[in-house]
């Protein structure tokens, strides 16, 4: 585990590691949104990484298409994806530019805002 503490704000420096160090340092941690209805705070409580192009359940598995480009991208940004028509799911990309991998943010327990979070 890094020593960030918690609840501060990650750099793009957190997140240029390999997926599957950067994966277990975010079970635990708090995502807070700041919506203008008020906060809504959540905290991982699972996690999913996924190793690019040598990971069969990537998206990146078979190359960049337009659809993944974001996970080719700089370490800390969000690959959020439409899936099953019903769900966002949101991704942070890790590990160096050009070498896509991220960890899927899969579930959490809201702390704050649980109204919020539902609608």
């Amino acid at each position: 585990m890094t020593d960030v503490p918690e609840r501060m704000p990650l750099t793009h420096a957190f997140f240029d590691r390999p997926v599957l160090e950067v994966a277990p340092d975010l079970l635990g941690r708090t995502l807070v949104r700041t919506t203008p209805d008020g906060p809504i705070e959540l905290r991982l409580t699972e996690v999913e990484a996924y190793a690019g192009e040598r990971d069969p359940g990537s998206h990146a598995y078979r190359g960049r298409t337009p659809r993944n480009a974001s996970m080719f991208g700089p370490p800390g940004h969000a690959y959020v994806y439409f899936i099953y028509g019903m769900w966002f799911s949101l991704n942070v990309v890790c590990g160096p530019e050009h070498h896509a991998s991220g960890v899927l943010l899969r579930a959490g327990e809201v702390l704050t805002g649980t109204e919020l979070a539902r609608a």
